[in-house]
């Protein structure tokens, strides 16, 4: 057995003021959770109506600010005249090509340190 113990539970147990029979204490804690599912679920509820409601008031704005950004990491950082060139140097010669190689270092980087 686990030393661990749900602090929930426990103060559920605790919460109990007088002895209560077998049947009625376990139906009075089984009520309670019950009860904080449900305000959990009703909260939960809630933040994604709000979400909703704020995604849908700022929907153009968010649209423009990601069509801003999406030209400007697509942008070439150097003009190339070949064709064969460009192509083959579009990867990383965009601001998203260098963001990317750099997120993918950091990633590497990471993954070999915290190994």
């Amino acid at each position: 057995m686990s030393e661990e113990r749900d602090p929930t539970l426990e103060s559920l147990f605790a919460a109990a003021e007088e002895p209560l029979q077998d049947a009625a204490f376990t139906e009075s804690v089984t009520d309670e959770i019950t009860g904080r599912r449900r305000r959990l679920i009703f909260s939960r509820f809630g933040v994604l109506g709000m979400i909703l409601v704020l995604e849908v008031l700022l929907q153009s704005p968010l649209q423009q600010s990601l069509g801003v950004a999406a030209d400007w990491l697509g942008r070439p950082l150097i003009p190339l005249e070949g064709e064969w060139l460009s192509f083959a140097l579009s990867p990383v010669n965009t601001a998203a090509g260098i963001l990317g190689a750099v997120l993918l270092g950091v990633h590497l980087f990471l993954r070999s340190v915290l190994k």
